[in-house]
């Protein structure tokens, strides 16, 4: 048992640090950014098409193939940051698949519904991570701070609420989760958010916001709060579905969606805070 388990481990190790590497390089080299986009996109792909998994286990019937398309080209939009294209491309991907249901007489209200959910959840909100990658100097450091307070996060959370948990946060959606894991979280991220402050002023090159103290910890705070809100509604998805893993995307870590979860809830909320800062 503790030989598979260290094997576990150490798989989850390999695939993660493997994955950081490829993202990092594509967030900073110059020139990249294209392949970002291309590696978000193939993300959203597969991760609509676990959503609408989930969706068929519950005997539910989204429009898989329309709703997978519809919402990576809702993505790839964001790779020309502009926030009215992005919003059309939704808009007429939520239209194609309405129209898609009827002509093949799927007329059931949750399979619409959660069609468009899909389209809204993983390809709306993962334009706003291609979205802030574009955003001018800045766009690589915004990722790596959205990357860095989200991780610290879940790794926050973890080890606090695995040292001190007992008070469950939301039993009936994830029962492993406590209070003391999500407060810790909490402090792990904003405590990232400081460092990032602190390395913005060290390293002016690298093009971090040039916000004061007070916006970074804010910034942590509520991207911990959104990322932690994501991670507890596509648990209870899962739940719901009866399903452990949305997927054996990532070895070691599951599916798509069990490791960007957390992001396509708090790339926008960090998109729209950067938008907002700089909103005269």
């Amino acid at each position: 048992m503790a030989a598979k388990t260290l094997s576990g481990v150490s798989l989850r190790v390999v695939t993660g640090v493997t994955l950081l590497a490829i993202f990092l390089f594509a967030i900073w080299m110059p020139g990249m950014r294209i392949l970002f986009t291309v590696l978000v996109s193939i993300l959203v792909f597969v991760g609509l098409y676990e959503l609408f998994a989930l969706a068929r286990a519950r005997q539910i019937s989204p429009e898989t193939i329309g709703g997978m398309l519809s919402g990576t080209i809702v993505a790839v939009s964001g790779h020309f940051g502009n926030t009215t294209l992005t919003s059309f491309m939704l808009y007429g991907g939520c239209l194609l698949c309405a129209a898609l249901h009827v002509v093949r007489g799927h007329y059931a209200v949750a399979g619409l519904a959660g069609t468009i959910f899909g389209i809204i959840y993983v390809g709306w909100f993962g334009a706003h991570m291609i979205m802030l990658h574009g955003y001018g100097e800045q766009g690589p450091a915004l990722v790596t701070l959205l990357i860095a307070v989200v991780a610290l996060t879940d790794t926050g959370a973890f080890f606090v609420g695995r040292a001190f948990g007992k008070h469950k946060l939301a039993p009936k959606a994830s029962p492993g989760k406590t209070w003391e894991g999500a407060i810790g979280g909490f402090c792990a991220s904003v405590l990232g958010a400081f460092a990032v402050y602190a390395i913005s002023r060290a390293y002016p090159q690298l093009h971090f916001p040039n916000w004061h103290v007070a916006v970074y910890l804010y910034t942590g705070a509520a991207l911990s709060v959104a990322s932690q809100f994501g991670d507890l509604a596509e648990s209870v998805m899962k739940r719901d579905a009866g399903i452990k893993d949305s997927g054996n995307f990532f070895p070691g870590h599951g599916g798509v969606l069990d490791r960007c979860d957390s992001f396509l809830f708090a790339a926008p909320f960090l998109y729209y805070i950067v938008i907002f800062s700089e909103t005269p």
